[in-house]
């Protein structure tokens, strides 16, 4: 069975072979003077496509329950080391691309929160260059790779009439928005959206990983929501299995990853930090049936069928991969959903 990578590398060697064929058929139709400038415009856009192919993976949940931790898991374990911080507490505070282009250079790009003031979706912004604070990076270092994506945990504290012109709910008590600190200021994001410009063999595959906070509790992009999310290959919603399916989960799971029709495809569930339940008292069968309840639990409530729920630990993911332990990785479940999703 291959890996996540080598699917992606398989995907990627196809997606070249394709490239060329189409390019032969274009070149033989030119020399026989075969088809017409229509069909030639159309093989055109066809290779140019096929270039330009981007897969997209987003990682949706509310804080804590180890989103961060699940992509260094399947996605830079061959770095040995977190990429992403994990800590506790919040560490994504705005939507983040991991991405590469070739010929492109490695760089972090960040997207004042100011800018929310302008009107202006953030894909128009990226093409206003000024509008960003552009930090370079030097390829296939991790530790400068660790302080561009820490920056995205970024905040700083403003009045409640400049968080609400910024768009942020501002609520007393902190249920339906953020909440004041004593001192009367809010803490908001400093940054709007972060690309990041890094070459490592995944991105350079062609995809993209979309990182995005805790929408709930910071308020979401319209353009997440209505553009982002939606275009995704994949969205990979991600509960905690010490949390279960809280309020603040469920609201996330109905209003930004799973509204309207036809949204199940490519939406995954992934019950994390399921390493909690080994707690040396329990055997292999009392682990298995807690898991196999808790899985039928979180399909009930979000009305998803079972196989759609994959109980998986992250952490433990990550350690085997960094250790080489085949029999931890197993046991964490990862390989099972990184097989879901190749298919």
């Amino acid at each position: 069975m291959m890996t996540l990578a080598e699917q992606f590398s398989a995907y990627s060697r196809w997606r070249g072979a394709a490239m060329e064929s189409v390019a032969r058929l274009r070149s033989w139709l030119m020399r026989n003077d075969v088809g017409d400038a229509q069909a030639d415009l159309r093989l055109q856009y066809v290779i140019e496509r096929l270039r330009e192919d981007k897969l997209t993976i987003a990682f949706v949940a509310e804080f804590s329950r180890g989103k961060s931790e699940l992509i260094n898991a399947i996605f830079f374990s061959d770095f040995g080391d977190r990429i992403l911080p994990s800590s506790a507490g919040r560490t994504t505070m705005c939507p983040t691309e991991l991405q590469w282009t070739a010929g492109a250079t490695p760089e972090s790009r960040l997207l004042p929160i100011a800018t929310r003031v302008l009107q202006a979706q953030v894909s128009e912004l990226k093409l206003k260059a000024d509008e960003w604070t552009v930090v370079p990076l030097t390829a296939g270092s991790a530790k400068e790779l660790q302080g561009a994506l820490a920056r995205v945990g970024e905040v700083h504290r403003v009045s409640q009439d400049e968080a609400e012109r910024l768009g942020f709910k501002v609520d007393p008590r902190g249920d339906d928005g953020l909440k004041p600190g004593n001192d009367g200021l809010v803490e908001v994001p400093s940054w709007r959206h972060a690309v990041i410009q890094f070459p490592h063999p995944l991105l350079e595959q062609g995809l993209v990983v979309l990182d995005t906070p805790g929408l709930n509790a910071i308020g979401a992009e319209p353009e997440l929501t209505l553009s982002l999310l939606p275009n995704a290959h994949a969205v990979l919603f991600i509960l905690a299995a010490d949390t279960g399916v809280t309020q603040s989960d469920l609201a996330v799971w109905r209003e930004y990853v799973s509204v309207g029709q036809g949204r199940q495809r490519g939406r995954m569930v992934v019950l994390n930090k399921i390493d909690g339940l080994w707690d040396g008292l329990r055997d292999d069968a009392r682990i298995e049936a807690e898991i196999t309840r808790q899985v039928q639990t979180v399909a009930d409530t979000l009305d998803v069928e079972p196989q759609a729920v994959f109980p998986v630990s992250a952490q433990k993911g990550l350690v085997a991969r960094v250790n080489g332990d085949a029999s931890l990785l197993a046991r964490s479940r990862l390989p099972e959903l990184e097989r879901a999703l190749t298919e």
